[in-house]
């Protein structure tokens, strides 16, 4: 799902901006145990064209982490840095900030047993989801995309590694002050920098100021730099064994999660007739996400009505 705040295009047709899909989409990434997919989502699906939206590509963000670690990226980080110091001091983040704000508050509702009950539903009809798209993949085993898709479906956390990516997540749910130690508010707020980094990008190739494979890179390179600034901050006097272990590990593990949420990201484009199926292994996998996606919907709908 799309979310621009800072151009208005989360908008629902009625004016009204559609906080229920602003909650969904970070829900139903934690229950799949892919809560960096939460964040892609935020900036690429919704509202891009379907002849922008790539396939996964694993060779790409390898590229890229490659790329970053030799310094190729450094300008791009310094114009980005520029322009989002910018648009802070003239205010023009205070939309997307006050949604945050609204998330920070409303997420309660799915800490409780309600919640409870909704991800056990939602991460039991995602295992159905994926046991077809598994049979798919078998009945078309030299497909590039079966080989992906097996990929997602089989990539599997460790405890601590699943730990970890949730603490991750969680920041990702908080607002600035919300953190339960000085720490924790330092990542908050590193967390919320990167984010509106990744909406200013998103409106960038909304406009067509970037291109996809361009708005693809840097996005990476966005989650790349923000891991590396969250470890700097678990250095020092704020040190904390713990999370400091969460963000290692989360940074380790980054491009394993990028290319599962790549792949999952284009799926769930395919459900939504966002691009254009390519054979018939995809048409099948096609079929499966919109069959799901709807039935998502549906649990939305029952266990969180009128959240609007």
């Amino acid at each position: 799902m799309n979310f621009y705040p800072l151009s208005g295009i989360m908008e629902s047709q009625d004016g009204g901006y559609d906080m229920k899909k602003f909650l969904l989409v970070p829900m139903l990434a934690a229950a799949l145990t892919f809560p960096l997919v939460a964040e892609e989502d935020t900036t690429t699906v919704e509202h891009v064209k379907s002849e922008k939206v790539a396939p996964p590509q694993q060779k790409l963000i390898d590229e890229v982490l490659t790329d970053y670690r030799e310094g190729r990226y450094n300008q791009f980080l310094k114009s980005i840095d520029a322009s989002y110091k910018e648009k802070s001091k003239n205010w023009e983040f205070n939309t997307a900030l006050e949604e945050r704000k609204k998330l920070s508050e409303m997420i309660t509702d799915y800490q409780g047993p309600k919640g409870d009950v909704f991800k056990q539903e939602i991460a039991a009809l995602h295992e159905k989801q994926n046991r077809e798209l598994v049979e798919v993949c078998l009945n078309n085993p030299n497909e590039k995309i079966s080989s992906e898709v097996r990929d997602m479906v089989f990539f599997s956390p460790t405890a601590h590694e699943q730990e970890s990516l949730d603490y991750l997540h969680s920041l990702s749910q908080k607002f600035k002050g919300d953190g339960t130690t000085p720490l924790e508010n330092k990542l908050i707020n590193i967390d919320t920098e990167f984010w509106l980094k990744g909406l200013s990008l998103g409106v960038a190739l909304t406009q067509g100021q970037v291109d996809q494979e361009t708005f693809q890179k840097q996005y990476i390179v966005l989650q790349i730099e923000k891991m590396k600034q969250m470890k700097d901050a678990c250095q020092g006097d704020l040190v904390d064994v713990k999370v400091k272990s969460y963000v290692d590990t989360a940074a380790d593990i980054l491009p394993k999660v990028k290319a599962s949420a790549s792949t999952r990201q284009y799926l769930t484009a395919l459900g939504r007739g966002k691009v254009a199926p390519k054979n018939e292994t995809e048409q099948a996998m096609q079929k499966i996400m919109a069959a799901y996606l709807q039935k998502e919907g549906a649990l939305m709908e029952k266990h969180f009505p009128n959240q609007d």
